[in-house]
This record gives structure tokens, C-alpha cells and sequence, in this order.
């Protein structure tokens, strides 16, 4: 079962970030999901940010923590994470020099 959370801050500890298209009543809309840690536990928390269309930048997945067996280690908070996100939208590069694709002769 997945914990919900209703607010987040800006200096707690941030499992993960991610921003991704799903189908919502309103059509396809880009969400901005945060996992937080409360009481030893995984929370989600997630913003509407718009209509998926409106964004040029590709959906992502941003990893603050890890989990090992029962123990979750976390290393960055809510703040970090937005702003590694904000970071890689003006960051603009070739995806597929990334996976080695641009070395492929057509």
C-alpha cells in the first residue's frame, strides 16, 4: 500500500523526484511526484504542473536515496532535488550520443 502525503518541505529527506506524463480526468498532464521519508516510511507526494503538451523537456526520474533491505538511505532533501530538476531542463544534450548512437552509420 502506498503512504500519501498532502505537503512536503523544502529541507526534509527526498527518496526520489520524478516528472511524468499520466492520464488524468483533465487528459494527459505532466506531474512532479516526490517520495519523502516520513516515520521510516516512503510518502508520495505529487503537483499537477500542467498539460503535457506545454513541455518540451523530457520526462525524469532524479534518485535521492537508496534502499537497502529494511534501512533507507537518503541523500538529498526535497529543495535539492527540484533544483537538480530545474537544472536538467536547461540542460540540452544529444540522447543519442548519450546511449552511443550517434557513432551508428546510416
Amino acid at each position: 500500500m502506498e503512504i500519501a502525503t498532502n505537503y512536503i518541505l523544502d529541507n526534509e529527506p527526498c527518496f526520489n523526484l520524478s516528472e511524468l506524463n499520466l492520464q488524468s480526468p483533465l487528459g494527459l498532464r505532466r506531474f512532479r511526484i516526490y517520495m519523502v521519508v516520513r516515520n521510516d516510511k516512503l510518502a508520495k507526494y505529487q503537483e499537477d504542473m500542467g498539460d503535457a503538451k506545454d513541455f518540451k523537456h523530457d520526462q525524469i526520474r532524479i534518485p535521492g536515496g537508496v534502499i537497502d533491505g529494511e534501512k533507507i538511505y537518503i541523500e538529498h532533501t526535497v529543495n535539492e532535488l527540484r533544483e537538480i530538476a530545474d537544472q536538467l531542463k536547461l540542460t540540452s544534450f544529444d540522447k543519442r550520443e548519450l546511449v552511443g548512437l550517434d557513432k551508428i552509420k546510416t
